[in-house]
């Protein structure tokens, strides 16, 4: 069996939608390169085009590391349906995706000289309409599917045309960002029940390490190869506010939203990655992993 782990960064505001500022990609990004390169390991940063155009040293920077540049949608929006209970979520009509996309894309190519092949929904906020467009600009991968949310899919596949929580027979491969699976815990209070953000940062690597062995267990019953895809954000590497004050009202977040952002989070990603390894845990990209993904569909083909 062979087991792989996806860092996947999503490069965008502070704590998501809620901050205008950069504070995270303009000093996390460089404490996440500095953890990687330390372990010489790889991973996927997928930039909203508003973040690239405020920070093209960072998306410049990355890409010069050799690392995957992917997108992550123009301004951090959401699609169809509302997504979530937050003021400021105001999802667009799917008749604006695409030259949206379009320009994520143009954004992103012009500043890391690479072409994007990997998205991720803002929220992991996916839809039909959505995946079909980003296989008709090329993308080759998307990992917006939560196994938290959608419970049925854990391991990597082909979505179907009718509806993309099914398999079928798209050429764009769907990597689920995986849950621990385990109905004895209730991590709600962390925002989400059985998923593995925040956790990393809020209950540390020895708990992630330990847990995960519920979704390996599950996926090796199913392939040869696992693969555990995380969404983390540069933001958790920086300090962040417990609160923030616009000009008619103030923002006072969840205490979990700001807890451990910074050291502690760095601590503990150093941590994990480094049991990961001793482990036999191999780190790569989502295009690396479709790479690997697509050699084993076709030697299982033969």
């Amino acid at each position: 069996m062979e087991k792989y782990i996806i860092f996947g960064f999503d490069m965008e505001t502070d704590i998501g939608s809620y901050l205008k500022t950069y504070n995270g990609v303009k000093n996390g990004t460089g404490r996440i390169l500095s953890v990687l390169k330390k372990y010489d390991i790889d991973a996927t940063f997928l930039f909203t085009g508003d973040t690239a155009l405020n920070n093209p040293d960072k998306v410049q920077e990355v890409a010069q590391e050799g690392y995957e540049i992917g997108c992550h949608s123009l301004k951090h929006e959401t699609v169809g349906d509302v997504a979530f209970n937050m003021p400021n979520d105001s999802p667009i009509l799917e008749s604006e995706l695409e030259p949206r996309l379009k320009e994520n894309i143009k954004i992103v190519k012009k500043l890391s000289k690479k072409q994007p092949l990997t998205f991720r929904a803002p929220r992991l906020w996916q839809g039909q309409g959505q995946i079909k467009i980003l296989e008709k600009l090329g993308f080759k991968v998307d990992a917006s599917y939560s196994v938290s949310a959608h419970k049925k899919q854990i391991i990597p596949y082909h979505p179907s045309e009718k509806n993309w929580l099914e398999k079928g027979n798209m050429k764009i491969l769907e990597i689920p960002n995986f849950a621990f699976l385990d109905d004895k815990n209730d991590y709600s209070s962390y925002f989400c029940k059985n998923d593995q953000w925040p956790l990393l940062r809020l209950l540390g690597a020895d708990f992630i390490f330990e847990y995960q062995k519920y979704i390996i267990d599950a996926q090796s019953k199913l392939s040869d190869i696992c693969v555990l895809l995380f969404y983390l954000h540069p933001w958790e590497f920086e300090k962040m506010p417990e609160k923030f004050e616009y000009d008619e009202g103030t923002f006072i977040f969840k205490p979990e939203l700001s807890k451990n952002c910074g050291d502690v989070m760095v601590k503990a990603f150093d941590k994990y990655i480094n049991m990961c390894l001793k482990d036999d845990y191999k780190f790569v990209s989502c295009i690396g992993f479709y790479n690997i993904w697509k050699k084993y569909e076709q030697r299982n083909a033969k």
